[in-house]
């Protein structure tokens, strides 16, 4: 077993992990593990909810692997219970639209407190400097 697949086999459900396209100027993928199986882990993108399985010996979407896990060291305390929070506030906000697909948010609603602004900006160096080893 290599030490990218070993790594990958440590994430649990609760666990968050980062996933890129692979390039510096591309979107982020924060995700929180919701399942895990023995093939592949189901996660949630905190930021927009989407929801992603990825190999668990590769780390690339199933579906699409140009998205593939970069890093899933674990974030300190703190900055994972204000992810979490981030997490929520979305997840409350998907749960709205589907039970009201007219209801539009307050300008403010998604508006970032101090604590998530420190954690989102946390995240990207964070995680840049605990990478998976490369795929082979």
């Amino acid at each position: 077993m290599s030490d990218r697949e070993a790594a990958l086999r440590r994430v649990a459900v609760g666990d968050m992990f980062h996933a890129s396209l692979g390039r510096k100027d591309g979107p982020s993928y924060p995700c929180l593990a919701l399942q895990v199986r023995e093939d592949a882990i189901f996660a949630r993108r905190v930021t927009t909810q989407s929801v992603h399985w990825f190999d668990r010996t590769t780390g690339a979407e199933i579906d699409d692997d140009r998205v593939v896990i970069d890093s899933v060291e674990p974030l300190p305390a703190d900055i994972h219970e204000i992810m979490l929070s981030i997490d929520r506030l979305f997840r409350e906000a998907e749960h709205r639209r589907a039970e009201e697909p007219d209801w539009v948010p307050a300008e403010n609603h998604f508006h970032q407190s101090k604590d998530q602004i420190r954690a989102l900006l946390f995240i990207g160096d964070f995680y840049a400097a605990h990478p998976l080893p490369p795929r082979q």
